[in-house]
Order: structure tokens, then C-alpha cells, then sequence
């Protein structure tokens, strides 16, 4: 019985003489149904069937109650007040437990509930599907691309300038051989070398700036550094006639400076940003002396003067490496720093030595004057050891890390000239036993470095 009234049913919405009953199906047509709220209780409306057709509907209100099936439905929820009020409107027949007694045929018009349907799948099965884990959306690659300081990681690829400036302050310690002057009279000799008390400019204080300028890839670099020292010392005794003291003027110039053009390589080891490089330098190295000597011993006046150069030109290898690590833990910005370099070079050695001997009295003057200079093929060696500590922070305007270092420093030159010069000169007065001699000698030159350094600037 239940079976011909369905059908009666079908039959009769078929032909149009009344409105379908929601939730019955003939021949794959799909009638609207209500919306998810007015279902039975526990139940969420079921996803509309994917071979469901697309169609705009005009209907009155939707009839609540449980939903047989799949079936497609995309009207708003319409919401129940107590009395069978529908938003205040009254429902069309009396609404309990879900089900509905009466049915209306006058259609109700709503055109807000005019909707287009549109088929998007459905399941059959009583349970719902499991829920879809949502994907983290991918950020923003222009937005990674600001973040600040990208190089604080020591072992991160950057590409970015490298600037440096150091102040480097030295104790210098020559070897070489003194400039001699003796003058000699009845009452002794007096000798006057060419040493520290006389003006030497060795073991006085010599500042020396250091630049450093270049560009980091991610693994190699290029890089140019230039360093400057000069220094020079002078002394001064006036001669007083009568006196055995001797007067004197001495002179003692000092001047070097490397020129530096290198590729450098950057990588890690052991918890160590390592830097390797070697590439050409140029260096250049003179040192200029005098030393003048006179004395009256109460009759006689003698003067000395001796004068020596050298001087060393010349290009060839530089390399080493440097590194620094933290001294705590990994994130410390207190690092242990060292670095050291090797040059051999090949140049131009020139040496010169001249001096000059006079002695004037009531009778006449004696002079003698005598110079060598000699030109060869020299070799310069350079070594250069650093140890300190630095401090370093990531920028937050630049992608970089400044840095302020101070360490020891310590240089070895080694220079052979490839020549050799020699002077001496001597004036005597016959029969007083009044003489005077002046010597210079001149070779390699060899000196040491001793000091330390303080500098900052931006590295990667």
C-alpha cells in the first residue's frame, strides 16, 4: 500500500498537479530539500550528489524533518520560533517532532531564497568523511627576503662588500750596522755610534694604519689591503768650544708599506669561520741615516759625517689564513681571533754610504770625503703573526656583522739587497795628533715588528 502511494505521488508531481515531497527521488531528478539545521536531530545534512544538475529553484519554505538519502540543497537555514513562527511568519501547518501534518500549496515567495544549486559530490555512508589536515601556507618569499642580518650564521653564503680599517702601533728592532764617527786629539778618543741614545728611530713608537677593502661570494672573495708605516727619530747636542763633549746631529728615517691584491676562500671547521687567501703583493722598504759629530777640544775644530741608505723594491707571493671561533658558546659575540700571512718577494736592492772628515784651524782646512753606492737582485721575506680577541654583532639595517678586534702583532722582514756599500773618510793634523774618521757601512737590512693592533669594520 505504502509502494502505489509513493508512486501515486511521483506520478502526480510529475505531471505538475502538486509541489514534490522533499527527500523522494524518481529516475535520478533531484527535488530540493531543507536545510542542514532542520534535520533530525544528531544528523548534519549529507553533501549533495555529484551527478545532481545545477538549477535555480523558487520555492516557499523548506519542510523540516529527517532526509532519506543524498540529496542537494543550497537554501538558507531557516529559523524555528516557538509556535510554529518562522522568523514571524507563520509556518504552514503545525511543526512537531520534525514532521510535517499540513501542506500548503500556495508557493510563499522569498526572493532571497532564490539560490543556484550547483552539484559538488556526495557519500552514502552514515558516517561523515574524515577531516582534511589544512596545508601551512608557503611564506612569502619577498617577505623571507628582509628579514634583518641573513648573515649571523658565520657559515651562511652571503655576497656583500668587506671594509676594515686597523691602527697598528709598533716597537721596531733594527739589525743593522751603526754609523761610527771618531774624533781624536791629545786628551782621547770620542767615539759617537749612530744608536738609540743618538736618535735612532729604533725602539720608538711607530703607528701604521691598515685598510682592508673587498667583496665575499658565497664561498670565494676578492680582496685589497693596504698598510703604511713611517717613523723617524733625531737628536740633537750642541758643541761648546773648550769642551771634550762632543756635538752632535743625527737623523734616522724609517719608512715601509704593502700593497695587497688577494682571492680568499671561506669555510668552515670545527666550529671555526675560516678564511684562506693568497694572492700578489708589492712592498716597499728604506731606511735613511746621519750622523754628524764636531768637537773644538779647545783648538782644532773636527767634524764628521757619515750617512747611509737602503732601500728594497719588489712584487711576489703573499698567503695564510685567519679564523676566529666563540670563546663560550656558539652564539658568543666574543670570538677568539688569529690570523698569520707569508710573502716572498722579488726585487731591487740599493744601498749608498758616504762620509766626510774635516778639520780647520789658524793654518788651514782638511777635508776628506769618500761615498759607495751599489744596486743588486734582492729577495724580501715577510712573516706576520696576529692573537686577539674580537667582538662582533649582526646589523640590523645592514646584512652584515660589525666587528672591533684588538690582538698582538708581530712582523719579521728579512731583507737581502743583493749589494753592499762602504765609506770611510779620516782627516789629520800633523804634528798636533788631531784627527778625525768617519765610517758607514751598509747591507741587508733585517728587523723586527713587536706590538699590537686595535681595529673595526663589517665582515660576513
Amino acid at each position: 500500500m505504502k509502494i502505489v502511494k509513493k508512486w501515486l505521488w511521483v506520478l502526480a508531481t510529475t505531471l505538475g498537479c502538486v509541489a514534490p515531497m522533499p527527500g523522494f527521488c524518481a529516475d535520478n531528478v533531484q527535488y530540493p530539500a531543507p536545510a542542514p539545521a532542520l534535520l533530525a536531530p544528531g544528523r548534519q545534512n549529507p553533501a549533495p550528489l555529484s551527478t545532481a544538475p545545477a538549477v535555480s529553484i523558487q520555492t516557499g519554505m523548506p519542510m523540516p524533518g529527517p532526509m532519506p538519502g543524498s540529496v542537494q540543497t543550497n537554501l538558507p537555514m531557516p529559523v524555528l520560533l516557538a509556535g510554529g513562527m518562522q522568523n514571524g511568519v507563520p509556518l504552514p501547518g503545525s511543526m512537531a517532532g520534525g514532521v510535517q501534518h499540513a501542506y500548503d500549496p500556495r508557493p510563499m515567495q522569498f526572493p532571497s531564497l532564490v539560490q543556484q544549486t550547483t552539484a559538488i559530490g556526495s557519500w552514502e555512508s552514515d558516517s561523515p568523511p574524515e577531516p582534511v589536515t589544512a596545508v601551512p601556507a608557503t611564506p612569502n618569499a619577498a617577505a623571507a627576503a628582509l628579514e634583518p642580518c641573513p648573515t649571523c650564521d658565520s657559515c651562511r653564503p652571503v655576497c656583500r662588500p668587506i671594509v676594515s680599517v686597523e691602527a697598528t702601533f709598533f716597537w721596531p728592532q733594527f739589525n743593522r750596522s751603526f754609523l761610527t764617527n771618531t774624533l781624536t786629539n791629545g786628551l782621547g778618543d770620542q767615539t759617537v755610534l749612530s744608536n738609540t741614545t743618538n736618535g735612532s728611530a729604533e725602539g720608538g713608537l711607530l703607528a701604521a694604519p691598515r685598510v682592508t677593502f673587498g667583496f665575499q661570494g658565497e664561498t670565494w672573495g676578492i680582496v685589497g689591503r693596504f698598510w703604511y708605516a713611517q717613523t723617524w727619530g733625531s737628536g740633537f747636542t750642541p758643541a761648546i768650544p773648550g769642551s771634550v763633549a762632543n756635538g752632535l746631529i743625527s737623523f734616522d728615517a724609517f719608512r715601509a708599506y704593502t700593497t695587497d691584491l688577494e682571492v680568499q676562500r671561506r669555510f668552515c671547521w670545527n666550529n671555526w669561520d675560516m678564511y684562506g687567501f693568497g694572492g700578489v703583493r708589492y712592498a716597499s722598504l728604506k731606511n735613511n741615516r746621519s750622523l754628524d759629530s764636531s768637537n773644538s777640544f779647545g783648538g782644532t775644530d773636527l767634524t764628521a759625517n757619515s750617512f747611509a741608505s737602503q732601500q728594497f723594491n719588489g712584487t711576489g707571493l703573499t698567503f695564510g689564513f685567519m679564523g676566529m671561533r666563540p670563546i663560550w658558546c656558539d652564539d658568543s659575540p666574543f670570538k677568539l681571533f688569529f690570523a698569520n700571512r707569508y710573502s716572498f718577494l722579488w726585487g731591487t736592492g740599493d744601498v749608498a754610504a758616504q762620509t766626510t772628515a774635516s778639520s780647520v784651524d789658524q793654518r788651514g782646512v782638511l777635508t776628506s770625503t769618500n761615498g759607495a753606492a751599489a744596486s743588486g737582485q734582492g729577495n724580501l721575506f715577510i712573516a706576520e703573526v696576529q692573537l686577539g680577541l674580537q667582538w662582533d654583532a649582526c646589523l640590523k639595517c645592514l646584512p652584515g656583522r660589525a666587528f672591533v678586534r684588538t690582538a698582538l702583532e708581530y712582523q719579521y722582514w728579512n731583507a737581502a739587497l743583493g749589494a753592499e756599500a762602504s765609506a770611510n773618510s779620516f782627516a789629520t793634523v800633523i804634528p798636533s795628533s788631531t784627527s778625525v774618521t768617519a765610517s758607514s757601512n751598509v747591507g741587508d737590512v733585517l728587523f723586527n715588528l713587536i706590538g699590537f693592533n686595535i681595529g673595526a669594520g663589517i665582515m660576513y
